[in-house]
């Protein structure tokens, strides 16, 4: 197991603002929307996820990872202009977390809303994990394949795995 590769930010809180669940949701997945209250319900609402502190239940959404766009250390993601989820955070968080479930080894970037971008990989076994203070903002997420998960070298698409993205304020 390989420690977790960051591209930018050196703390887990800038990398959790920056992840703000932007795991992405790929193709087909479906996006919450949360309103401000003070135990507002993530709702589905086209690939988007509005989010305000205190919100409930934690959200849960589903997709398919990779892309044909290589990466220096996130492997294969969707093109720049297509994430796979877009997570806005209405407020600033004190604590968030953004995991994965999938049956290949997947990961994690997360572009800021200062446009720094942030990978984690391999942090819960194969699965990429970020928790940490988290800024609002707008946060656009990509849920990658490792670069093993290529299938045709020629086009250097990647395989895509079904994942499970879910999004906590509850700390371990």
């Amino acid at each position: 197991m390989t420690a977790p590769k960051f591209i930018t930010a050196r703390s887990h809180q800038q990398f959790l603002a920056a992840w703000v669940l932007g795991l992405g949701f790929a193709l087909g997945l479906s996006v919450a929307t949360a309103a401000i209250a003070s135990s507002p319900a993530p709702k589905t609402q086209n690939n988007l996820l509005v989010l305000a502190p205190g919100f409930s239940p934690d959200p849960h959404v589903a997709g398919v990872s990779g892309g044909d766009r290589a990466t220096p250390d996130c492997g294969y993601v969707r093109a720049a202009d297509q994430p796979n989820h877009v997570v806005t955070l209405t407020q600033p968080f004190n604590f968030l977390q953004a995991s994965t479930q999938a049956e290949g080894d997947i990961t994690l970037l997360i572009e800021t809303p200062s446009g720094r971008l942030i990978c984690s990989d391999d942090v819960n076994g194969l699965m990429p994990e970020i928790s940490g203070e988290a800024p609002a903002g707008t946060y656009k997420l990509w849920i990658g394949d490792y670069g093993d998960a290529v299938v045709n070298k020629a086009d250097m698409r990647a395989g895509g795995y079904s994942y499970r993205l879910s999004l906590t304020e509850r700390q371990p």
